[in-house]
């Protein structure tokens, strides 16, 4: 029986899959409890900071429930914060990769990009589950509306990592100085205090804020007649716009500095 050659897109996709599975095994020993570790990490995050809420008996800004509250604000927090973060990461850990001759720099990058979507997927359908192990009454009453701030959580994040993965290659101490933006982006996003009880000056500048609009849509979900004001347009544009710069840096001005 005649050799047949692999196309070039049947190749892509082993490279892809060689590098997604180098790197679970890498990064969570191989096994299904390393990976549960990276899935429960993000979880534990949240519900960290829930369990904090509730024992200091903060009174809850909206609705009665203060687990669903922080839950619904900090997950697509979490999904930005892990998946630009880990992004980033990916490729500076992971330079020595592209030296093999059908290893790409973008194959790298985009291998850790599947490997976080799913992850973070993960971790957000685990927090959702054991809240509602502990009685928290945390099912949508708008799955449409949970879903869209999801993918807009994931495409924000996504945006964000491909950005970051660009300015990392060319400023190496990117990667601490990114932290001071993401503070601010979490202290500003209503997770934790609810944007409409700011001041108004603080207010008008907290809105182009995308993940404030991200977290309204998710609360919406749950709190009939909130976040109506969210931009969802608003959100899809500075994505697609951080998407295109990072992507068009990796394109056309890393392998620069790879070379």
């Amino acid at each position: 029986m005649a050799y047949q050659a692999k196309s070039a897109l049947e190749v892509q996709l082993d490279v892809l899959g060689a590098l997604m599975l180098r790197d679970i095994r890498t990064r969570f020993g191989g096994t299904m409890w390393g990976y549960s570790v990276a899935v429960l990490w993000p979880c534990a995050h949240i519900l960290v900071i829930t369990a904090a809420y509730v024992v200091m008996k903060k009174p809850t800004p909206i609705g009665d429930s203060i687990v669903l509250f922080a839950v619904s604000g900090l997950s697509p927090y979490i999904i930005f914060n892990y998946m630009s973060k880990k992004m980033m990461e990916g490729p500076l850990s992971n330079r020595q990769l592209v030296y093999f001759p059908q290893v790409k720099f973008f194959d790298v990058v985009m291998s850790r990009a599947i490997v976080e979507v799913c992850t973070s997927s993960l971790s957000i359908f685990m927090t959702f589950f054991i809240a509602a192990c502990f009685g928290a009454h945390v099912v949508p009453r708008d799955s449409f509306a949970f879903c869209e701030a999801m993918l807009l959580a994931l495409f924000f994040a996504t945006g964000a990592g491909f950005f970051n993965v660009f300015i990392s290659q060319m400023l190496i101490q990117w990667q601490f100085i990114v932290i001071v933006p993401v503070l601010i982006v979490y202290f500003t996003s209503g997770t934790v205090i609810v944007v409409e009880a700011m001041p108004a000056v603080i207010y008008d500048y907290v809105q182009w804020n995308p993940l404030m609009h991200i977290v309204k849509v998710c609360r919406s979900a749950f709190y009939p007649g909130y976040g109506a004001d969210a931009d969802v347009m608003y959100v899809l544009i500075v994505s697609g716009t951080m998407a295109l710069i990072g992507l068009l840096g990796i394109r056309f001005v890393v392998p620069r500095f790879l070379n």
